[in-house]
């Protein structure tokens, strides 16, 4: 036996069980009749809704496939080579600092300086090339 019929077996001498035993209350004389339909068209509805997601579950996707639209020839742009070339060219990339604190301290004369925040280089600037685009006009 597969493991989900086992366990609609179980559920299903669960359910018999439970609904067979008496019960032993005492209520009013209506026995709460609408609350009990109310009850079971829920569970009615779950239930449904449980054996069509179980039933669904078992069949295989189906594929579909569009065949492409027709494109016209006379819609497809035609290739123009751009005008223009590449040239290069040397750019500056300035220098970055790092700012750091720089604490209080005597100088040579014995006076007291208070500290301080300060920027020290990080990288010096340097020259690169890069690749421009030029267009003809």
């Amino acid at each position: 036996m597969e493991k989900k019929s086992l366990f609609i077996l179980v559920l299903i001498a669960v359910f018999t069980f439970v609904f067979l035993t008496p019960q032993a209350q005492a209520g009013p004389e209506e026995r709460y009749r609408w609350e009990g339909i109310a009850i079971g068209v829920g569970a009615a509805i779950i239930g449904s809704a449980i054996l069509h997601n179980h039933y669904q579950s078992h069949h295989e996707k189906s594929v579909v496939y569009h065949k492409p639209a027709r494109v016209e020839r006379h819609s497809i742009p035609k290739y123009r080579p751009r005008s223009g070339h590449w040239e290069m060219q040397k750019e500056w990339v300035p220098p970055t600092y790092k700012r750091v604190w720089n604490p209080g301290h005597y100088n040579r004369h014995g006076g007291w300086i208070p500290g301080q925040w300060m920027k020290i280089l990080d990288q010096p600037g340097y020259w690169t090339k890069t690749k421009v685009w030029v267009r003809y006009r």
